[in-house]
């Protein structure tokens, strides 16, 4: 097995105020990093003024956005004694950037110039004597129009509840705003829910929020597949009372692989969130205090230009490899 140093981020596209989340993965490397003390990851925004197909050169480009960290101290892992780097496993070092909220979108200038935005990220290597060499560097592809948590939505729904032999036990409502209209993975969607028991004789045993991935194949017959991503159960309302609770549900985590769709409108692929307000005195039959949150991700066609890096999603690591964390 050759040396190999490869970078993985958790999505292809990513908002303003989004979080990245990747691993530098490091494969049968001594010799290749033998010559290197540090590992650095530097995220950059760089602004040129282009015109068409043409664009200023590379010296008038202006970084107006950097953030750069260390993520490993290979001298650590050095033999004092022969001072090479012994590398037994593969590691995979995580790491968490936070793109800045006033990221700028494209500006007219005069002769017909336009602003050109552009994120890398880059793993960059600092070698014994100081000198810095870049390892790889990746496109990071924003959607620096997008206006996001502008929004603010409220879906609800009201249900007359009946206990056992069909009694009639008052009326409860569910009611749960949010803030966006359109999220990419790695956001966070915070969700605040109101339950309204002052009109019911039941109480709420406990409220079940589940993050669900929903996968809409368009063939002759729309066929829909829903996977159950993560599940939370939090505590129950009493009767007669209005009680608000917040939550915030993560689109993404290390432990489950989201694709995005490749296929133009052949495959969708969106979240949904999933409310259940449950009380034992229920009937079975009559039980659906629920709400429904259809969560948009950002998608677009996936062009032959946006294949030629590896930004592949992020798969269930922690099992592969040996993880170092920050």
């Amino acid at each position: 097995m050759g040396n190999k140093i490869q970078i993985q981020l958790n999505s292809k596209f990513y908002f303003p105020n989004q979080t990245i989340q990747g691993m530098v993965i490091i494969e049968d490397s001594q010799d290749t990093l033998k010559e290197f003390s540090k590992l650095y990851i530097h995220l950059q925004g760089e602004e040129a003024w282009d015109k068409g197909f043409e664009c200023l050169e590379s010296s008038d480009f202006n970084v107006f956005h950097s953030q750069f960290k260390m993520l490993k101290d290979i001298n650590e892992e050095r033999n004092p004694e022969d001072q090479k780097l012994k590398i037994q496993k593969t590691i995979a070092i995580p790491f968490t950037y936070a793109l800045p909220d006033n990221i700028p979108g494209s500006m007219k200038r005069e002769k017909g110039y336009k602003l050109k935005i552009d994120y890398s990220m880059s793993l960059i290597a600092e070698t014994l004597k100081l000198d810095r060499i870049v390892l790889k560097k990746l496109p990071i592809i924003v959607n620096q129009y997008a206006v996001r948590q502008n929004i603010s939505r409220s879906i609800s729904n009201s249900h007359a509840m009946r206990g056992f032999w069909h009694t009639y036990q008052g009326i409860a409502k569910l009611e749960c705003k949010y803030s966006g209209e359109e999220f990419s993975i790695g956001d966070s969607i915070h969700l605040e829910l109101q339950v309204d028991l002052r009109e019911s004789k039941q109480y709420i045993q406990e409220i079940v929020i589940s993050l669900n991935k929903r996968t809409t194949i368009n063939d002759r017959e729309p066929k829909v597949i829903i996977e159950q991503i993560s599940k939370h159960h939090l505590p129950g309302i009493v009767q007669g009372i209005v009680q608000t609770i917040k939550k915030s549900i993560v689109l993404f985590d290390f432990n489950n692989k989201i694709e995005l769709s490749t296929t133009g409108q052949q495959i969708k692929v969106d979240y949904l969130i999933r409310i259940q307000a449950n009380s034992t005195l229920f009937n079975l039959n009559n039980n659906d205090l629920r709400i429904d949150i259809p969560i948009n991700l950002f998608q677009r066609r996936i062009k032959s230009n946006d294949l030629k890096y590896e930004t592949n999603q992020i798969k269930d690591l922690f099992h592969l490899y040996d993880v170092v964390k920050l």
